[in-house]
C-alpha cells in the first residue's frame, strides 16, 4: 500500500442544483472540508482515501471530478475549434496510455451556440492527434471506457476534467420497481440531511405518501450505515485505471463498509431502529416499495416496517393509538403534485388538509414533530403549519420543487364556541340581544364540546327586534340579516342590526376580520347559488365524522349567499358517514359535496356526486383533496340535471342522499323544479337506482313540505327529523324535515 495520507488533489464535487448545502453537510460528516464554489459545485483539496470515501459514501453528490485544465472561450469564434486547441494543450499521454480506452461527455451552456456532437468529436480528435503525433498510434473510444473525460463550456470558459466517479453517483441498485414521477435518490437523501436525520435520534419515521419508497429506503440505508457506492464498487467507478489508484486501499474500504452495514443491519433487525411507516393510496406503490426494499438488501428488517395501502384521509386512524407515545417523530413526504396529481387546483387543498390532519393527530402530544414536505410551488408549502420554517429550492429531474421543513405547530386555535366565557357587557338599547346571545352560548357550549362541534347556529331571530341569524364556523362568525318588514323604517332596522353586530363582536371577542355579514331575502330560482362577490377567499373548518374523524371543508363567507356548508345537515352527514362503509353512495343535488366527503371518510366503496353546477362540483373536488380523499375512478363528480341523469343512469346504489332545493328554475335545464310538486317523481326515479336492501335519505328545507302519501304507500318510510336536527336548532320549528326510505320488503324500525 502506498503512502496516501499526505498527497492531496484539487477536486470538484458536483451535485444537483440546490443541493449544495446538504452535500456540504454530508462531506463534513466524512471529515472533508469543502467550499461551495458555485451552483451545483463544491471544491476541496483532499487525499486519495477521501476521494474513495466520497465515491463510496456520498448519497448527495453526482460526480467527483479532477480538473485537467481550463481556458477562456470567445463565443464570437468557432467553439468546436477552440475546444480542439484547448484539449490538445493537455498532456494526455501523462493521464493514460495508448492501450487504454476513453469516452467524452460534454455539457454545453444554453447560451453557447455550438453543435454538441461535433464539439465532442473535436475534443476526441485533439486527444488522438496528440497520441498519434507522440507515439505513432492512438487509444480507442469505448462505451465502457477506462477513463471518463468530462468537459464543460459556458459563455466565458471551458474546463476539462477526469471523472473519477465514472457514472453518476446518484444511481442506486435498488430501483427495480417504479411509480409515476419518482423522487430522485440523491434528492431524497439531501432532504433527509435537511431535517437532520443523520444527527437526530428520531423514534419514528413516517412517509404517508411513499410512492415507490425512495425516501423511506434512503432513510433506512442511512440509518443502516450503508455505503451506497457498494452498488457499483465492482466496475462502475472511473478511477480503476488511474495512475494514483491504490486497489489494496480501495478493497480494504469496501470490506470495512460491508462489515459496517452487516453489523448495523443486524442491530436494526433486533429492534434497534425507529418505527417506520410507509403509506400510499395506490397498492401498486406499496408493492413497488416492498420490491425495492428487498433489492436494497433490507430484507432482514422488512418485518419491522409497516407498509399499507392507505389514503391520506385515514392517516390518523392508522397512527392515533401510537402517536401519544412518540417523542421525536419525523414525517417526510413527497405528495402527488404535477405529474403525480395532474390537476393543480387540487394540490393546495391537499397540502392544507395534510397539515390540519397532523395538527389534530398530535394536538395532545408532548412530542417535537419534525415535518418536511416537497412542493412544486411555494404557495402550496405556505399552507403547512410550521414553526420557523426553512425552504430549500431544488430540482426533481427538470421540475423546480421546494422543500419546506420545520417543527409542526401543534397548537390549534380554540374555536369561538370553546373560548366563550360570559362577560358583564352593557350595550345600550341592545342589552336584550346581548343577554339572549350569552344565554344561548352558555347552553350550547357544553354540548358542543361533548360532540366536538365547532360550527353551529347560536342565534336565529330569537327576539323580534333583532332579526338576524348568527352562525359560528370555527373561528369565524357568519351573520345573516333578514329583510325587515315594510312596517319597520329602514333607519330603525339599520340601527338594530348595528347594535346586534356590536353585541356579537363584544360577546365573542371577535375582530372585524372574523365577522362576515350578509342580507338574506327571499330567493327566487337558483339565486342562492349565484355569486355575490369575488374575493376568492376560502377558510377551512372541521366537523365530526365517523370513527372519531374530523371532516374538513372549504367555506366561503363572502362570495355566495350560502357558505358551502349547510350547518343544519351536520347530523345527517354523520349518519351517512356511519352507514357508508363498503357501500356505493349516490349524492344528488350534491352542492359542494360535503355529504360525499363524509361518505368517503366513512369508507364508502364508491361515491357519485351529481349537481347541475360544475363550479360547486369543483369546490367539492377540492373538499375531497382537503380530506386526503384521492382522485380515483370510484369518486365521481357529474355536472348534470339530476332528473335527467337518474332517468338515464342504470347503476345501482346502496345509499342515496337527496337534499333538493325548494325551488329551482335554472337556465341549464328545461322547466322548473318545485320540491312539493316534484318530489314523488324524484324519489321514484331515485328508488329505481336503489339496491333491494339499500336506504335513501331524503331531506328538504321547505317549511310547509308534506311527504306525499304515494311514497308511504309504495315504500317503507321512517321519519328521522328528530335525529337530523342538531342541538343548536329548534326541533319544535324544524329547519328541515328528513326521512329514511326503503323498499317495502325491508322492514326498518329505527335509523342508526
Amino acid at each position: 500500500m502506498t503512502d496516501v495520507s499526505k498527497r492531496t488533489f484539487p477536486i470538484i464535487i458536483t451535485c444537483a442544483d440546490g443541493l449544495e448545502q446538504p452535500l456540504q453537510t454530508e462531506l463534513t460528516r466524512l471529515n472533508i472540508n469543502a467550499d461551495i464554489k458555485q451552483t451545483g459545485r463544491l471544491v476541496a483539496e483532499i487525499t486519495l482515501i477521501q476521494i474513495y470515501q466520497i465515491c463510496l459514501w456520498s448519497r448527495v453528490a453526482s460526480r467527483v471530478l479532477l480538473p485537467l485544465g481550463k481556458k477562456n472561450i470567445n463565443t464570437d469564434y468557432d467553439i468546436a475549434e477552440q475546444l480542439y486547441t484547448f484539449a490538445k494543450s493537455i498532456a494526455w499521454t501523462n493521464v493514460f496510455n495508448v492501450e487504454q480506452t476513453f469516452a467524452i461527455r460534454l455539457s454545453l451552456d444554453k447560451r453557447v451556440q455550438a453543435n454538441q456532437q461535433f464539439s465532442m468529436l473535436r475534443i476526441k480528435d485533439a486527444i488522438v492527434d496528440q497520441f498519434n503525433e507522440k507515439l505513432g498510434h492512438r487509444p480507442n473510444v469505448d462505451k465502457n471506457p477506462d477513463f471518463h473525460i468530462f468537459a464543460t463550456v459556458n459563455d466565458k470558459q471551458a474546463e476539462i476534467y477526469l471523472d473519477l466517479s465514472g457514472t453518476s453517483l446518484h444511481r442506486r441498485g435498488y430501483r427495480v420497481a417504479m411509480t409515476d414521477a419518482p423522487l430522485k435518490e440523491n434528492l431524497a437523501a439531501a432532504l433527509l440531511y435537511c431535517v437532520d436525520f443523520h444527527g437526530t435520534d428520531y423514534d419514528v419515521f413516517i412517509d404517508p405518501m411513499c410512492g415507490s419508497g425512495t425516501l423511506l429506503i434512503e432513510a433506512l440505508l442511512l440509518k443502516a450505515d450503508y455505503a451506497v457506492g457498494l452498488d457499483k464498487a465492482d466496475k462502475q467507478f472511473g478511477f480503476y485505471a488511474w495512475q494514483h489508484h491504490d486497489d489494496t486501499l480501495w478493497q480494504s474500504l469496501i470490506v470495512d463498509a460491508r462489515q459496517r452495514f452487516h453489523d448495523k443491519l443486524e442491530g436494526m433487525a433486533q429492534g434497534n431502529m425507529p418505527a417506520v411507516f410507509g403509506f400510499d393510496m395506490d397498492v401498486k406503490a406499496i408493492r413497488a416499495t416492498h420490491k425495492n426494499l428487498v433489492a436494497a438488501g433490507l430484507t432482514p428488517i422488512i418485518n419491522k416496517i409497516t407498509l399499507q395501502q392507505r389514503s391520506l384521509a385515514t392517516l390518523n386512524l392508522a397512527l392515533e393509538k401510537q402517536a401519544g407515545a412518540w417523542q421525536k417523530p419525523l414525517i417526510v413526504t413527497n405528495p402527488p403534485y404535477g405529474e403525480r396529481l395532474g390537476e393543480e387546483e387540487l394540490i393546495k387543498p391537499l397540502y392544507q388538509g395534510f397539515g390540519k390532519r397532523l395538527q389534530h393527530l398530535f394536538a395532545d402530544s408532548t412530542a417535537s414533530v419534525m415535518l418536511g414536505v416537497l412542493a412544486s410551488k411555494v404557495e402550496q408549502a405556505d399552507t403547512l403549519p410550521l414553526i420557523d420554517p426553512k425552504t430549500l429550492r431544488c430540482y426533481n429531474g427538470a421540475m423546480t420543487v421546494y422543500f419546506r421543513q420545520g417543527l409542526l405547530n401543534k397548537t390549534l386555535e380554540k374555536p369561538l364556541i370553546e373560548r366563550f366565557e360570559k362577560l358583564n357587557i352593557h350595550v345600550e338599547q341592545g342589552q336584550d340581544f346581548v343577554n339572549r346571545l350569552q344565554k344561548n352560548l352558555l347552553n350550547l357550549k357544553k354540548i358542543a364540546k361533548k360532540q366536538q362541534v365547532t360550527n353551529l347556529r347560536i342565534y336565529d331571530a330569537d327576539l323580534p327586534d333583532f332579526k338576524v341569524a348568527v352562525d359560528i364556523y370555527g373561528n369565524f362568525v357568519h351573520v345573516q340579516e333578514y329583510s325587515a318588514p315594510k312596517s319597520i323604517p329602514p333607519e330603525t332596522a339599520k340601527k338594530r342590526f348595528n347594535l346586534a353586530l356590536q353585541g356579537i363582536k363584544t360577546v365573542l371577542l371577535a375582530n372585524r376580520e372574523q365577522v362576515f355579514i350578509k342580507t338574506r331575502t327571499k330567493q327566487s330560482g337558483n339565486e342562492q347559488y349565484v355569486k355575490k362577490a369575488s374575493t376568492g377567499k376560502f377558510y377551512v373548518v372541521s366537523e365530526p365524522s365517523s370513527q372519531n374523524q374530523q371532516a374538513l371543508f372549504l367555506t366561503n363567507f363572502s362570495d355566495y349567499l350560502d357558505t358551502g356548508l349547510f350547518l343544519d345537515h351536520r347530523c345527517m352527514r354523520k349518519i351517512i358517514a356511519e352507514n357508508a362503509r363498503g357501500k356505493n353512495v349516490l349524492n344528488l343535488f350534491a352542492y359542494t359535496c360535503t355529504a360525499s366527503v363524509h361518505a368517503g371518510l366513512g369508507g364508502a366503496k364508491s361515491v357519485t356526486s351529481v349537481d347541475l353546477s360544475q363550479n360547486y362540483l369543483d369546490w367539492g373536488r377540492k373538499n375531497f383533496a382537503l380530506n386526503g380523499l384521492p382522485e380515483l375512478p370510484n369518486y365521481r363528480f357529474i355536472a348534470h340535471d339530476v332528473f335527467d341523469w337518474i332517468k338515464q343512469n342504470s347503476e345501482q346504489y346502496d345509499l342515496i342522499f337527496i337534499d333538493p332545493p325548494t325551488f329551482s328554475n335554472s337556465k341549464k335545464f328545461y322547466g322548473t323544479f318545485d320540491v312539493q310538486r316534484d318530489h314523488v317523481a324524484l324519489i321514484n326515479r331515485a328508488m329505481n337506482r336503489l339496491t333491494s336492501d339499500g336506504v335513501l335519505y331524503f331531506s328538504n328545507n321547505f317549511s310547509k313540505f308534506e311527504l306525499d302519501k304515494q311514497i308511504s304507500e309504495r315504500y317503507s318510510v321512517v321519519k328521522m327529523t328528530e335525529q337530523t336536527i342538531g342541538f343548536d336548532y329548534d326541533l319544535k320549528k324544524p329547519i328541515h324535515q328528513s326521512w329514511a326510505i326503503y323498499h317495502k320488503q325491508i322492514n326498518k324500525n329505527a335509523v342508526k
